[in-house]
């Protein structure tokens, strides 16, 4: 065979490989495309999406339509890494949807009104931060951390629900505080999503008729619940019975006493599958009883401990003291021209997660204002007991009645005596449980019943939950005459704003939606943002390697290339 011969077979054999690789490279990318793949080799699992999510995006059946808005140029770099975890997560939204979820970013500062008004309408405020501009120093952009998850209901109607992608409690923005951030993203899109394709809103009942708190100071509590739920008020005494359609009910710092007929009736709703929040003042004292400067805190007596022993917990009539987590109080020091300054306040303990429960994982601190501590009991093991919030390892209790001064917060802090340990203010109980009037009926109930006819369940028909608090003020916001109601979580004397809201809307959840999602908020990752000071220190040197280091290789594979090509062809 003559060598140019040779030459065109060669070049024909090239040739048919180029075709064939051709064909295989666009047959993964169509493949790609239709198909959904992913191996996450992360140790924190990152990048896996839990299996209440997977369900929930597999079984959509409508076009899910998500504009994100933290985009633009100039992001400072946790930002940055905030939006691209965002884009990574809404492809795999998209992949694991078969296409229903849609999603484009949009940055509203580039000449986009239609993108500032929508921002407008749905109140996405943004927020300043400061940017680097070289040489010209720092300026001040504006970011807007936001989505807007949307969908066109069968009637032609946009149903929206925004998403504020960053979680954040102090007015000082931080780079953990977006990391935490990106682990929460899953949960908050998620949960949007399952907002927007809901057909039917859970009702709940908010329990009045036994001086609960009301009105102004629970302003918060009602607007943060009521845009997600279907929140009526019920006076226990007006009616027979508390309804199944009430997926779940409220009772928040009651201070009269319960008669056993209402008890009755909260416990046979519990029997029929209801679920129950309890917040509950054992003892006496809010913020306002200290403008006197002392007050005696005395215990509350709700004739309810029968019913919640029968349930497997009981509330101290006690005070958690804090010597390490706790909110301040203003008072002036000792001495002639001193100024006001914030002291230790230990009965206002700062509550931390009790376990890995998705209620309390990830909160950052829930404020309590004179709680007390919660027992468990053995009556029932098939009842499941969990802590949600406890007090630090330095802690006390002090059994009322008992003084409180206010002055005692100027005193010297020892944590050496404090003894005890994170002492549960919070629990969840779940399970089957078995009616407190299972083995007795006092005369007054039994009247009751026999003049109705009401009928006694004395084993529940389906697993219930009860959550309980030892404190009536959780749910509580602050009042100021001139400003109105205040954010539930915002104290009077501090910028940190407290996860108090984050605890209730998590625990509504857990309590009204079957689905759990919840358990994306229980991921956690380690925070892969550069140390700055490292990154200002180090600079010049890795800008160096980043960019000789790859030439230096091109360099040395191509003369490696070109010595091994000489030796084969000569």
């Amino acid at each position: 065979m003559s060598e140019q011969a040779k030459r065109a077979k060669k070049t024909n054999r090239y040739g048919r490989w180029l075709i064939a690789l051709t064909a295989v490279l666009i047959g993964c990318n169509i493949a790609a495309y239709y198909f959904h793949g992913q191996l996450d080799l992360t140790k924190d699992k990152r990048y896996t999406l839990t299996p209440a999510t997977k369900q929930m995006l597999q079984r959509l059946d409508h076009k899910i339509r998500i504009e994100v808005f933290l985009t633009g140029e100039d992001l400072p770099a946790a930002f940055q890494s905030l939006s691209n975890s965002t884009a990574s997560l809404l492809r795999q939204f998209r992949d694991l949807s078969n296409n229903q979820v849609i999603y484009r970013f949009t940055d509203p500062l580039d000449n986009d009104t239609l993108a500032l008004h929508t921002l407008a309408q749905y109140k996405m405020t943004g927020i300043p931060v400061t940017v680097s501009a070289g040489k010209k120093g720092n300026t001040q952009k504006m970011i807007f951390p936001w989505a807007l998850v949307s969908i066109l209901d069968e009637q032609g109607h946009t149903q929206a629900f925004p998403v504020f992608l960053q979680e954040t409690n102090t007015m000082e923005l931080s780079r953990k505080i977006l990391s935490r951030s990106e682990m929460l993203l899953e949960y908050n899109l998620a949960n949007a999503i399952q907002q927007v394709m809901r057909k039917e809103i859970p009702a709940v009942a908010y329990l009045t008729g036994n001086e609960e708190e009301f009105g102004l100071s629970v302003w918060s509590a009602f607007g943060t619940l009521g845009r997600l739920y279907r929140l009526d008020t019920f006076n226990l005494q007006a009616h027979m019975e508390i309804p199944e359609t009430y997926s779940s009910i409220i009772i928040n710092r009651p201070m009269k006493a319960f008669s056993e007929i209402d008890k009755f009736k909260i416990d046979q709703y519990l029997m029929r599958g209801g679920h129950i929040f309890l917040s509950i003042n054992a003892v006496t004292g809010t913020i306002d009883s200290l403008q006197t400067g002392r007050f005696n805190a005395m215990p509350v007596d709700l004739n309810m401990s029968d019913l919640f022993f029968n349930y497997g917990f009981r509330i101290n009539t006690n005070l958690i003291l804090d010597a390490v987590d706790y909110a301040g109080v203003p008072l002036k020091s000792p001495g002639e021209n001193a100024q006001t300054s914030i002291f230790p306040w230990i009965y206002f303990p700062v509550l931390k997660p009790g376990s890995d429960h998705p209620i309390a994982k990830n909160t950052n601190g829930i404020l309590a204002r004179f709680v007390s501590s919660i027992d468990t009991n053995a009556n029932d093991p098939d009842i499941k007991k969990t802590v949600l919030l406890a007090s630090s390892k330095y802690s006390k209790t002090e059994a009322a009645p008992l003084p409180i001064l206010l002055e005692s917060a100027l005193d010297q802090l020892n944590p050496a005596t404090f003894p005890k340990a994170h002492l549960p203010a919070a629990w969840l109980l779940e399970g089957d449980f078995t009616s407190a009037f299972a083995s007795r009926q006092p005369l007054e109930l039994s009247q009751w019943m026999d003049t109705t006819g009401m009928q006694k369940i004395d084993k529940a028909l389906r697993p219930g939950k009860i959550i309980v608090v030892g404190d009536g003020d959780l749910l509580v916001n602050e009042f100021d005459p001139q400003q109105g109601p205040a954010e539930m979580g915002i104290y009077r004397f501090s910028d940190y704003r407290f996860d108090n809201k984050s605890f209730l809307l998590n625990a509504m959840d857990y309590l009204n939606n079957p689905d759990n999602l919840l358990e994306a908020r229980t991921r956690s990752f380690e925070n892969g943002i550069l140390d700055p000071k490292r990154v200002t220190a180090e600079r010049t040197q890795w800008q160096f390697i980043n960019l000789l280091v790859p030439i230096a290789l091109l360099l040395l594979l191509g003369g490696i290339f070109t010595v091994v090509r000489k030796k084969k062809y000569n």
